[in-house]
């Protein structure tokens, strides 16, 4: 964050305050996880995220991130799997360590039916993983959605809780956010709003995925957090919608998918951190 701050990324990235220094590191402990201690930032409590300026702006925003993370030494931002634990891991130990996360779901007594659609989609995506062109790595968020953008008057002035950050591809920063957007309104998904924002992204960091490409890593992206989340059940009906958004061909993963399955009813949008989060402004 210190590094970015010193880069034009500083308009949205704040520097962590210095309460104090324990092993050269800014943090403090918590009861589970470790945060940064931050300035306070101004920011609108409900932003409208079914606005396309608002939206363009965020992926402009991660585009300046993502291009300004390149003056960080990469070693830096390398951090080995067995140090991480499994919902840190990055896209490359996640494809190698499927029964690892596998046997994570069944400790926390995921619903059967998660652990096989996981394992079958993992093992499809892992097939098909070569020869696709996944675009840069470098730095990521790797927790990139809506409550993670503060917004004051129609803008995105901060990008806040950097605690899972570290190397991995940075296309994937991008499908998350997009899918997040996509479920704010999870009784009818606004895929046009995922569009919307990948649209942006690319127009901004003129990085640009293959049809093919984008595909894989928007199943990639769903897979995955249906394994990791605290909300497997909205990963599981991405999972699926994707399936239909994208005109992907049938495979085991829709066979007994039917429209009225597609989505949840209800009012909330589950946090990844735990609990829920009205969703304000999304018509």
């Amino acid at each position: 964050m210190q590094a970015l701050a010193r880069t034009e990324a500083r308009t949205v990235v704040r520097p962590p305050l210095q309460p104090g220094r324990r092993n050269g590191r800014c943090w403090v402990d918590g009861p589970v996880n470790r945060w940064f201690v931050r300035s306070y930032t101004e920011h609108d409590r409900a932003p409208d995220w079914s606005s396309s300026a608002l939206i363009a702006d965020a992926a402009e925003k991660l585009s300046l991130i993502h291009r300004n993370a390149l003056t960080i030494d990469a070693q830096v931002l390398k951090i080995p799997a067995r140090r991480l634990r499994p919902y840190e891991w990055g896209l490359a130990d996640t494809l190698e360590r499927v029964d690892a996360l596998v046997r994570d779901m069944e400790a926390r007594r995921r619903a059967p039916q998660h652990i096989a659609l996981f394992r079958r989609e993992m093992d499809r995506l892992h097939g098909q993983r070569p020869g696709l062109d996944l675009g840069r790595e470098g730095l990521t968020h790797h927790d990139l959605r809506p409550e993670n953008l503060l917004v004051r008057d129609g803008r995105v002035v901060e990008i806040v809780d950097w605690d899972r950050a570290h190397r991995d591809v940075q296309w994937y920063d991008v499908t998350l956010a997009a899918l997040h957007l996509a479920y704010l309104q999870p009784v009818e998904p606004r895929w046009d709003l995922a569009e919307l924002f990948m649209d942006a992204y690319r127009d901004a960091s003129g990085t640009r995925l293959s049809t093919e490409a984008t595909d894989w890593l928007l199943r990639y992206t769903a897979v995955r957090n249906l394994a990791v989340s605290r909300s497997p059940d909205k990963w599981d009906r991405l999972v699926k919608g994707i399936a239909q958004w994208r005109g992907a061909a049938p495979s085991l993963l829709v066979d007994d998918l039917v429209a009225g399955d597609q989505v949840a009813v209800h009012g909330d949008v589950a946090v990844e951190d735990g609990g829920a989060v009205e969703a304000a402004g999304v018509g």
